[in-house]
């Protein structure tokens, strides 16, 4: 398949609600599958609601486990290709683990590990190189949880790892609108890649009131913004084409002249001219 629908859903899962987050959730799958999507991105933590309460703790699943099976059935019911991220159990605790699911099941899952502001007291950090990338019916994707999507070198890893599709399910706060608009489009640019990047939009409610930018987006490889949905819950949809992830890393290849700028293991920075 060179070309399909993708969908970013702009979402926010109230904390802590499990049932009535995926009860919501479906509703959008199954209106993005009515429209003739193959891929859906879901912002983060969704169905437990973006939370640092210590009872999200309480919410942990196993993976497989209840969460990651009832969206593999919602995969293969609606042949869907769809990208979140999950408050996972795991020996260290708790961990926010971005998970790609097909109608096939889970198809791959990496913890997060740029962790933001104080999610490290919540969260146990993924482990480096532990990257979600597959090859799925709609093509690789690679994911990029919200505040790792900022660093250039989570994509390129993702890129070189072949994503042609970089997920990324965020919880971006209002306050770096400025950044997300900026890297949603440089990662996109940078990689020769198509970017979907689904957000949470106005305020979550109390006890402790986050307020995020919204913007949800899809981008092109040559960094075009598609579809943006600045505000409300909802989901905007565009047409990808694969074909031009080719295209674009042969009209700026960034990838195959990587070699020629980054230096090789062993060698150290040095400046080509002395002062």
């Amino acid at each position: 398949m060179t070309a399909f629908r993708a969908v970013a859903l702009q979402f926010t899962g109230v904390p802590l609600e499990l049932a009535a987050n995926r009860s919501r959730l479906e509703s959008h799958l199954r209106v993005a599958a009515a429209g003739g999507a193959r891929l859906v991105v879901v912002p983060e933590l969704a169905t437990t609601g973006y939370t640092l309460s210590p009872e999200l703790r309480d919410l942990s699943e196993e993976v497989p486990g209840p969460t990651t099976r009832w969206m593999s059935a919602m995969a293969a019911e609606l042949d869907l290709t769809i990208v979140t991220s999950i408050a996972a159990r795991v020996r260290e605790g708790v961990s926010n683990l971005g998970v790609i699911v097909t109608p096939d099941g889970i198809a791959a899952g990496g913890a997060k590990r740029g962790l933001w502001g104080g999610e490290p007291a919540l969260f146990a950090r993924g482990a480096p190189g532990e990257w979600a990338v597959a090859r799925t019916p709609v093509g690789r994707v690679g994911v990029a949880i919200c505040y790792e999507a900022g660093f250039p070198e989570v994509a390129r890893q993702l890129a070189l790892a072949g994503a042609e599709i970089i997920a990324v399910p965020a919880a971006f706060g209002a306050a770096r609108l400025h950044a997300w608009r900026l890297m949603t489009r440089s990662r996109a640019l940078e990689n020769g890649c198509f970017v979907v990047a689904a957000n949470n939009t106005g305020t979550s409610p109390a006890p402790e009131p986050i307020a995020f930018c919204g913007h949800s987006t899809i981008v092109d490889p040559t960094g075009r913004p598609l579809q943006t949905l600045p505000e409300g819950e909802g989901q905007i949809s565009a047409l990808i084409d694969l074909a031009l992830v080719a295209r674009a890393r042969t009209a700026i290849p960034y990838l195959a002249d990587l070699t020629h700028v980054t230096p090789s293991s062993g060698s150290s920075l040095r400046p080509a001219v002395r002062p």
